[in-house]
């Protein structure tokens, strides 16, 4: 695996937010001033710039005089001859360069390339192939987000055997991109006021005697699972069992209710049999739109059952937010780096309960 040594964009979409503005006046875009330091601070860490652009605007002629690039290329709808051309003029191989682009055009290029990378707006055909998608969008930070990450890559160094397997670049993206979840989660102060909410949602469920139920599909029920044997069994210290249920586990229970009833039904119809007024349902969904957890927090409020909803990025328009007493939103919209912050969180909550239920039985013995 070589290092990169040269970063290529895509104008619209990447450095823009890809819509045209027309006026009286003519066309008009916005560039990040986020992105216009980011090149300076590329070229002064050694990486040469350049772009490839499909369009040849007054607009992305303009932007090339006003920044330093050692490679333009506008007009150009064939990519990966723009690619060749760079390899012929600064003498670099393909998979030395970054690339970063978020259309049609630009997935040839997201194949050949490095690294390839796409903002958080993206087609979805260029997110497939990309090596990273970005938190940011378009026109708001792209280059600056991918200095970032190409700065940690340094100090990131591939494990001694990773040419064994090839898998080399692809763990050290994965780590990278747990990382920069890790720190958007930890930077959300709101967030992590709303996972302390939750902390004392469950110990005031706890303190009058009642029981936690959890819910999720796929590698959410696992999760679920998870962290009901943590309250059951115990995470660090020796205390009573907490009344902890996923509802994931009874599989004559859920395919009679999935084949009988509904398979939204499978959540909604437990939390009747089993819950009562002051439990608490904790619903896990990267997506935050799976029906069968909806019905079941809909029940849940019927009943006067408390919700926790554990999701990834959630739009404000959900059909579930009336029915969450606490949101707790992963800022990513990556599966995998969602459900790895949501076991984060689960370990969290689950460590928290238990020492408020050891407080709880220490001052009871006094």
């Amino acid at each position: 695996m070589k290092n990169i040594r040269m970063l290529v964009f895509d104008i619209d979409g990447v450095i823009t937010d890809g819509k045209r503005y027309i006026g009286e006046d003519g066309e008009t875009k916005t560039v990040s001033l986020k992105d216009l330091d980011a090149i300076g601070l590329l070229h002064e860490a050694g990486y040469k710039v350049g772009c490839i652009s499909g369009e040849n605007t007054p607009f992305s002629q303009a932007f090339s005089r006003m920044v330093p690039l050692d490679y333009v290329s506008l007009g150009c709808k064939t990519k990966t001859d723009a690619v060749r051309e760079i390899g012929e003029r600064f003498g670099l191989s393909p998979d030395e360069l970054c690339y970063i682009g978020d259309g049609k055009y630009d997935i040839p290029v997201l194949k050949m390339t490095g690294l390839g990378i796409c903002p958080a707006d993206a087609i979805d055909e260029a997110k497939r192939v990309a090596d990273i998608v970005l938190k940011r969008r378009g026109g708001e930070g792209c280059i600056a987000e991918c200095y970032t990450i190409l700065e940690k890559r340094k100090t990131c160094p591939a494990p001694a055997d990773a040419g064994q397997t090839g898998a080399g670049e692809l763990i050290r993206r994965r780590v990278e991109e747990h990382r920069a979840a890790l720190d958007a989660l930890a930077a959300d102060e709101g967030l992590c006021g709303r996972v302390d909410a939750a902390i004392r949602t469950i110990n005031d469920c706890y303190r009058s005697g009642g029981c936690l139920y959890l819910c999720g599909n796929g590698g959410s029920a696992a999760d679920a699972q998870h962290l009901a044997a943590e309250m059951v069994g115990r995470f660090y210290l020796e205390r009573p069992a907490l009344r902890a249920e996923a509802l994931t586990v009874n599989t004559s229970i859920l395919t009679a209710l999935a084949n009988d009833y509904d398979f939204n039904m499978i959540f909604a119809r437990q939390l009747e049999a089993r819950a009562k007024e002051g439990d608490v349902l904790v619903g896990i969904t990267t997506s935050g739109t799976s029906a069968n957890i909806l019905r079941a927090f809909q029940k849940a409020k019927e009943m006067g059952v408390k919700t926790i909803l554990m999701t990834g990025e959630l739009k404000d328009e959900a059909a579930i937010r009336p029915y969450t007493d606490c949101l707790i939103n992963v800022p990513s919209r990556d599966t995998p780096r969602i459900q790895e912050m949501h076991i984060l969180i689960g370990h969290i909550i689950c460590e928290a309960v238990e020492k408020a239920a050891v407080a709880a039985v220490d001052k009871e013995k006094k």
